[in-house]
């Protein structure tokens, strides 16, 4: 069987979708399964087991507008699929499949396409399920079967961390050197952006923790990671700072992103696509839960790291905060590095053995 995937754009629902793209890989385990994905998505799933081959979905170049669409799903039908399964929710993924004549097009009915798909599911209720419960129900009703592990992970072969190694010898040389990570920013709106200072002083503070109980480690410091459109955020919170960080906000594509967090020790972070990408490497966070909803978006397997404000109206799913931003400003910089510790000692066997994540020893 020759199968098309279409993945989700946002870099979060990408990895929560994972583990439903396993489930069907592990039910068809002989079909050539192929993901269509925005450029940052295809490389984040480039060399994952779930994918054989992936084409991108280059929507601000060469397949923009009518025309640029039509060029794709003139690519989509030359490539005779036999089935597409479109984790994406959108009317488009749907129609592309339908023009493109792939026979069975299997999805949630959503956004008014219902009629464009051969099989379509009825969408369970996204408020009250984990997302990557949401993806894995759409595979269980093709497949008939509940699937295996539930937890997304990501991969990242030698050669990529070795270029990450040399492109940023700061960071990873010496190896026995302890990284924090400190993820600011989000795309999606102020309202899950936890305040700019308070990031700095967790920083700091890590920093000196860490410098205390690890004395033999030859540096203890924090990188500030962010995508394009961050790096003024990370600048004013590394001019905060009384540790000097190393600040990659906009410097990184999303491997070499990859390879950074597989350093860290720990990653605190805002509810954003780096931290899901972060568990899915096997990095302990520290998430910071404002506006948006923990039983749903939580890093898999990783609750105990989820840091929130008991605030009667959060969540409320808002991009942006329409009163005074409680439920970010009453989360305390103690309770992030409270967090931040318990996480880095929970996932390294600290203190009994001695070893932190990155620590060669």
């Amino acid at each position: 069987m020759n199968i098309l995937v279409r993945v989700p754009n946002w870099i979060g629902d990408a990895v929560m979708c994972l583990p439903a793209l396993m489930d069907l890989r592990n039910h068809h385990p002989h079909a050539k399964v192929t993901v269509l994905a925005r450029p940052i998505i295809g490389e984040l799933l480039e060399g994952h087991p779930g994918v054989d081959e992936v084409m991108m979905y280059v929507h601000q170049g060469e397949h923009q507008g009518l025309l640029g669409l039509w060029h794709l799903i003139q690519l989509v039908k030359r490539k005779k699929f036999d089935r597409a399964v479109l984790f994406q929710n959108a009317f488009e993924a749907a129609l592309i499949a339908w023009v493109a004549g792939i026979p069975s097009r299997i999805g949630y009915a959503t956004d008014g396409r219902r009629w464009l798909l051969s099989e379509h599911v009825l969408r369970p209720d996204r408020a009250t399920l984990h997302h990557t419960a949401y993806y894995r129900e759409l595979v269980k009703a093709i497949t008939h079967s509940p699937g295996k592990d539930g937890t997304p992970q990501l991969f990242l072969s030698p050669e990529v961390k070795h270029a990450c190694a040399r492109q940023f010898p700061e960071i990873f040389l010496p190896s026995d050197g302890l990284v924090i990570g400190i993820n600011p920013g989000s795309v999606y709106g102020s309202a899950k952006r936890w305040i700019p200072e308070r990031f700095a002083e967790v920083g700091d503070r890590l920093v000196e923790r860490l410098t205390e109980e690890f004395p033999g480690a030859p540096f203890v410091r924090c990188v500030l990671i962010g995508g394009k459109g961050e790096e003024a955020l990370a600048q004013d919170i590394a001019r905060r700072m009384r540790y000097e960080p190393i600040t990659l906000s906009g410097r990184t594509t999303i491997r070499e992103l990859m390879g950074v967090l597989t350093r860290c020790s720990v990653l605190v972070t805002n509810d954003t696509g780096p931290m899901h990408v972060a568990q899915a490497l096997g990095v302990p966070v520290a998430a910071i839960f404002g506006s948006t909803d923990p039983s749903t978006t939580s890093p898999h397997g990783q609750f105990s790291g989820v840091v929130t404000a008991s605030v009667r109206c959060a969540p409320c799913l808002l991009r942006a905060c329409p009163i005074d931003h409680r439920c970010m400003t009453q989360v305390s910089v103690e309770q992030v590095v409270d967090v931040a510790l318990s996480q880095i000692r929970t996932s390294s066997g600290y203190p009994n053995e001695g070893r932190i994540r990155g620590h060669v020893g």
